[in-house]
């Protein structure tokens, strides 16, 4: 099938007479026919996502990787040929940087510096289309029997919170220690770990507003950039992989996190009218992971002459944080915290619940002597 009939099959595909015309930079003309969708076949034989390989690669000026394509239709049996695939830089100024053949051979022309080449893959069978992205970083020369490492280091942890993100420098090197600086990667994951992390997907500005689902990309809950990760849930445990051509070998290397509740969290007391709020009835009860802090916040401004405590069922909980608190003592109850303060922490280190009382001091009818109550679970 010819690049033209490809495009086409895509237009009618997508009902947009225009995308044939963007996706070949205007080699085809634009009308106004809607298009005709394809008849879809059984789950069995319908292309239903396509998987290019190497997701990411490091090459250097001069140097070639071959990008390839397989896929699965709808019921998950594997796909290794299309009636077309069609490759495209998603820039044309990566031309400047590399040299993309119609079969998918990339060669490096220029250092790409950390700026990537995005190449994108597009895929035809039986009327659909579907699409990926491959990461290309063009290097001015070869670093010899480089490893790959995204293992944590330092201080860093194998742990992330529910909501929180974590950049992962991919260290790149060789027994000499000479580094590739800048890689950017796409990081994947297990299939039963998919759900708990967010992922980067792919954007196709080529093919205008349509989404990656309908190109049968794989979506997650949360978008990150590369080298990133993004935690989605508060439990168990999600491999992280990097895995990259490199100079022509295959390097792959993955770490176990553990995902947590959040170490951090605030608790707020507010005027709301002529009551106060706070608690259990602004935030639910909170979770927190062991050994996080909690902020106590007195969200009255200062010009009320409004003073909060905050009661323990068991003080002995509430421990110093770092830094300490510089407002209302630094451990166990929260004492005489002033309006528009939260620097107030707490750190709780053992698993439980712990519920506490805020009173209101000071100030005028009705908020003095006013409370509200609330629990903090730490898991």
């Amino acid at each position: 099938m010819s690049l033209s009939s490809s495009a086409m099959i895509m237009r009618n595909v997508l009902g947009v007479a225009a995308v044939g015309s963007v996706l070949l930079g205007g080699a085809l003309g634009c009308n106004q026919d809607r298009g005709v969708a394809p008849s879809v076949d059984s789950p069995a034989t319908t292309l239903g996502t396509i998987q290019a390989s190497p997701l990411n690669a490091i090459i250097a000026v001069g140097q070639t990787v071959q990008i390839g394509v397989t896929g699965a239709t709808l019921s998950g049996a594997p796909i290794t040929t299309f009636d077309s695939v069609v490759y495209m830089t998603q820039s044309t100024t990566d031309s400047i940087r590399v040299q993309l053949s119609p079969s998918g051979l990339v060669t490096g022309r220029a250092s790409s510096g950390s700026t990537p080449v995005l190449v994108n893959v597009f895929a035809f069978k039986g009327g659909l289309v579907r699409a990926d992205q491959v990461i290309i970083q063009v290097t001015p020369t070869a670093v010899a029997g480089v490893t790959l490492s995204i293992q944590p280091t330092g201080s860093d942890s194998a742990k992330l919170a529910r909501g929180s993100s974590k950049t992962i420098t991919p260290v790149i090197r060789n027994s000499s220690g000479t580094r590739v600086n800048g890689a950017k990667l796409r990081y994947i994951y297990h299939d039963s770990d998919a759900a708990k992390m967010g992922c980067y997907t792919p954007r196709f500005p080529a093919i205008g507003d349509f989404t990656a689902k309908q190109l049968g990309v794989a979506t997650c809950g949360r978008n990150v950039s590369l080298n990133q990760i993004w935690a989605l849930t508060d439990s168990g445990t999600a491999w992280v992989i990097a895995d990259a051509m490199v100079y022509g070998a295959h390097l792959r290397d993955s770490v176990q996190y553990t995902l947590t509740n959040p170490y951090s969290l605030s608790i707020n007391v507010v005027p709301q009218n002529l009551a106060i709020n706070g608690g259990q009835n602004l935030m639910g009860t909170p979770k927190i992971a062991p050994g996080g802090t909690v902020h106590f916040v007195n969200g009255f401004d200062p010009s009320f002459n409004v003073t909060v405590d905050f009661i323990f069922a068991d003080p002995s909980a509430a421990t110093v944080a770092d830094p300490a608190a510089t407002y209302g003592d630094s451990v166990g109850n929260v004492i005489d915290l002033p309006g528009g303060q939260q620097e107030s922490p707490r750190r709780f280190w053992t698993a439980g619940r712990y519920s506490y009382t805020a009173v209101v001091h000071g100030g005028i009818p009705p908020f003095t002597g006013a409370t509200v109550t609330g629990e903090i679970i730490v898991q």
